[in-house]
């Protein structure tokens, strides 16, 4: 008898990434508006502290506002991620020599549209992103482009965008129209 399937929970999903570095350097990353315009946005701004300010812009200007949901240092960091109610954690545990960084993004919509656009394409962006994390934190490099015509916008990879399409257009242009409250 074949081992019964368990049905794929489309409302969140997590990433993980080892990082050869402390956990207080990758937590840092995340929580230090300095350090997060040279791996993740263009302009942050963060107060880290529970209800504190957090504003991230993009390479192509799109934009995120809202407060800090939870943050434990060094420990965890919980933000919005959207204007429907998605939120993501970011937890960091020591691994050995390094850090352990968990992703979860949870409290997607699972409508049809959502479950193609939205699931499979914020795994994507923050695919790159916790790659260019690592990147940078372990080799100083920084995997984006700098360059606005050649940003998400124009499709490339190197910013936040693919070419695989879905239903409603490119997975991580859904992705980030979610986060600008757009779908």
């Amino acid at each position: 008898m074949a081992a019964k399937s368990k049905k794929h929970d489309w409302s969140q999903f997590v990433l993980r990434v080892y990082v050869n570095a402390k956990p207080e350097k990758v937590f840092k990353a995340w929580t230090d508006d300095k350090i997060v315009s040279k791996w993740f946005t263009q302009k942050t701004v963060i107060e880290p502290r529970k209800g504190g300010r957090l504003y991230f812009e993009w390479l192509a200007g799109d934009k995120l506002e809202d407060k800090v949901k939870q943050i434990l240092k060094n420990k965890k960091f919980v933000f919005p991620f959207g204007k429907d109610g998605t939120e993501v954690s970011v937890a960091f545990r020591k691994d050995g020599k390094g850090t352990l960084c968990e992703l979860k993004q949870y409290n997607m919509k699972t409508d049809p549209a959502s479950k193609w656009s939205m699931h499979r394409g914020c795994i994507q962006g923050w695919t790159f992103f916790l790659t260019n994390l690592k990147s940078y934190l372990e080799h100083g490099i920084d995997l984006r482009s700098n360059d606005v015509k050649r940003s998400y916008r124009q499709d490339y990879v190197n910013s936040w965008e693919t070419r695989h399409s879905g239903p409603t257009g490119s997975l991580l242009q859904n992705c980030q129209n979610h986060l600008l409250g757009v779908l």
